[in-house]
């Protein structure tokens, strides 16, 4: 699973999907419902995508010995703005993932990421007070410089506007 830019370069070329890393495919983290091209164009963003699946979410998945169900991963740019994502969004380089891992909570989930793991965004979205299955886990990872953020976003039921709060608020 040894990448470089030039096998990259024709795997997008061709648009073939490969494992990024033992338990994830490149098609996993590529999903969307937005119905726009969602194809990485830049071998760079494939190996920020293979960087996230080896230091985080395989991670996750062997300490929790559950697959991780991913939610979204890279956006193409028509995709972030469908998505309503920010212009900065790490997704648009492969460097984010939402996801969450059945049958365990998604705060269990982000209190171990934030406990153990390297990263430089974690985020809690949109737990429900009593339901440990709402919401998701949202982490992204650089090669360098990473700021280990920690927050909780929640979406007002009235406006639909989302807030964030420093922390795991859960």
């Amino acid at each position: 699973m040894n990448y470089d830019a030039q096998s990259l370069a024709a795997v997008i070329e061709q648009r073939r999907d490969i494992m990024l890393t033992p338990h994830f495919r490149l098609s996993e983290l590529l999903r969307t419902h937005h119905g726009a091209d969602n194809w990485p164009a830049h071998p760079d963003e494939i190996l920020a995508l293979r960087y996230l699946c080896e230091w985080v979410l395989e991670r996750v998945r062997a300490q929790f010995g559950r697959p991780v169900r991913i939610i979204a991963g890279f956006r193409s740019p028509a995709v972030n703005a469908l998505a309503g994502g920010a212009t900065g969004s790490q997704h648009l380089k492969g460097e984010a993932a939402e996801f969450a891992v059945p049958g365990v909570s998604n705060a269990e989930v982000a209190r171990w990421i934030r406990d153990n793991l390297v990263f430089d965004q974690l985020v809690l979205e949109y737990p429900a007070a009593g339901d440990t299955a709402s919401g998701r886990v949202s982490c992204s990872i650089v090669r360098q410089g990473n700021r280990r953020a920690v927050m909780t976003s929640r979406r007002s039921a009235k406006t639909g506007r989302v807030t964030y709060t420093g922390g795991l608020d859960a």
